[in-house]
């Protein structure tokens, strides 16, 4: 328990100072960090001379603790070359202490803002402003775009707040963004400021992180209730409508129901799968052939010769209708005596 106690009380102390000159404006120091602080403490500080100290005149605060403060900063005094101390009390008791040789590198610039793009073919410019009255010459400019949501491209302007794209690609989605620092030529800084508001161009107006947002629980349920509902519905209906069954879930059938085509249905295969009469209809030829009438015509000479000579040239009589010829009559068949004759028999089924 005692090294629980030492501990927390150890994790809520704050273990050093940071001090930043925010757009040349002011100077803001913290130290709170990553420690959640549950007592104020005094803070003090100076520029050039550490025997002149000056208490704090604008706290920040947190939930009632400080946990920053707000010193005045003067860019015609040029301070931020000069060397700057802070200090940080709690009953008159120094906790701690932070020296900068040079506020030169503790400079960050607001991010820029009213970016916007314009087409000028085949280029594609991006343009912005920044709030500080920092001279051009003393701005480094840094721009980065990806193209449709893929990975970021960092590329540094050289020109004054603008930027450009050669043959950009219309069909596919630009989303730029900027930031700025102090250039090298004017003490180069080690901070950048934060990423401007994101600028987009093309057909594909896409952005993972803003537009591309997950289902909601309360959709997910809502369309997982309407699935289970309209499943129930249709379930109702195969059990309620025999027709929708019988189209949908055919019928196969078992081994008792083949006795029962036997028993039942006296072989009625229709019957027996319960096959409406239109669908029985329908499998039934609506046509019917109309009957052929067939002539011979047959010589008759005296001579044996002769008769075969005529067979070969006229057309040869069937097997079948010389049997029948054969079971006629013999009314039918011509003397020798007389001229060649025709018959007409008509051959039903031809």
């Amino acid at each position: 328990m005692l090294v629980w106690i030492s501990l927390g009380s150890a994790s809520s102390l704050p273990h050093q100072i940071e001090c930043t000159v925010v757009n040349l404006e002011y100077v803001n120091c913290t130290w709170d960090g990553n420690t959640t602080l549950v007592e104020n403490y005094t803070f003090r500080s100076s520029y050039k001379n550490p025997d002149f100290v000056v208490e704090c005149s604008s706290y920040q605060y947190v939930k009632a603790v400080r946990v920053g403060c707000v010193v005045p900063y003067s860019e015609e005094q040029l301070q931020r070359f000069d060397a700057f101390y802070a200090w940080l009390y709690t009953d008159d008791i120094n906790m701690i202490k932070r020296e900068y040789d040079s506020l030169l590198k503790r400079v960050k610039l607001d991010a820029p803002y009213n970016m916007s793009v314009l087409l000028k073919d085949p280029e594609l410019w991006i343009y912005w402003n920044i709030t500080s009255n920092v001279k051009k010459q003393c701005q480094e400019r840094e721009v980065r775009y990806r193209i449709n949501s893929n990975k970021w491209s960092i590329y540094s302007s050289r020109m004054e707040n603008a930027f450009n794209v050669a043959f950009p690609n219309s069909q596919s989605g630009y989303e730029f963004q900027a930031r700025v620092r102090m250039s090298s030529t004017c003490g180069q800084s080690e901070l950048w400021s934060e990423w401007s508001e994101s600028v987009f161009w093309g057909s594909k107006m896409i952005n993972d992180t803003d537009t591309e947002q997950p289902m909601s629980a309360a959709l997910m349920v809502l369309c997982t209730v309407g699935a289970a509902v309209l499943l129930i519905m249709l379930t109702c209906l195969l059990i309620h409508s025999e027709r929708i069954r019988v189209i949908l879930v055919p019928v196969v059938p078992g081994p008792k129901n083949l006795k029962d085509l036997i028993d039942s249905y006296n072989g009625n295969v229709e019957k027996w799968l319960h096959i409406s009469k239109e669908l029985q209809d329908g499998f039934k030829p609506n046509f019917s052939e109309r009957p052929c009438t067939v002539r011979e015509f047959k010589t008759e000479t005296h001579s044996e010769s002769e008769s075969d000579d005529c067979l070969s040239v006229h057309t040869a009589v069937s097997s079948d209708y010389q049997s029948m010829q054969s079971y006629s009559s013999t009314s039918t068949l011509p003397s020798h005596s007389h001229s060649p004759s025709t018959e007409t028999t008509p051959l039903n089924g031809l």
